[in-house]
């Protein structure tokens, strides 16, 4: 078992899902970008999603630091954070608005030069009945964490105004 096997299930362990993860994403940012990361792009979305889930607010700001760069940024069509304590504050307040919300990862992690791709989901259990679906699109910095997402809603429940 090498090091990526071991990553692979450490993470999958941390987001409760049987998903396979694409084990060679990082070794992909290293080939394309000719630059070593200090951490694996799967450990990162791992702890980009476990942030966006987490609600003990001290954990989560280390989650947070952990996955961000200390002036990344998020950003998507209803709300936008730059910097760990705007970050932090944006998914304490989106998790205010969806109480028992857990990402989970939903595809592959698909990477090339500084780039991440990737789905998620969220809610359609009793506890959070909406289901809630995305892609977020993802800038790797040199120190392997996220320097920036782009997030993008791919199916949500409809404004009670719009049915």
């Amino acid at each position: 078992m090498d090091r990526r096997d071991v990553l692979k299930g450490t993470a999958l362990t941390a987001l409760g899902i049987g998903l396979s993860f694409v084990p060679r994403a990082a070794a992909a940012i290293e080939r394309t970008s000719g630059r070593k990361n200090h951490m694996n792009v799967n450990q990162v979305i791992v702890q980009y999603l476990a942030a966006w889930s987490e609600p003990d607010p001290k954990r989560r700001r280390q989650l947070v630091a952990q996955a961000w760069t200390e002036d990344g940024a998020y950003v998507d069509r209803v709300r936008e954070g730059r910097g760990h304590d705007s970050i932090d504050q944006m998914i304490a307040k989106a998790q205010e608005h969806f109480p028992g919300y857990r990402l989970n990862l939903a595809s592959g992690i698909e990477a090339h030069h500084d780039c991440v791709r990737f789905s998620w989901v969220a809610g359609g259990t009793a506890d959070a009945p909406l289901y809630i679906k995305g892609t977020d699109f993802a800038f790797i910095a040199d120190d392997g964490r996220l320097k920036s997402v782009i997030g993008f809603v791919d199916a949500a429940p409809v404004p009670a105004t719009q049915q």
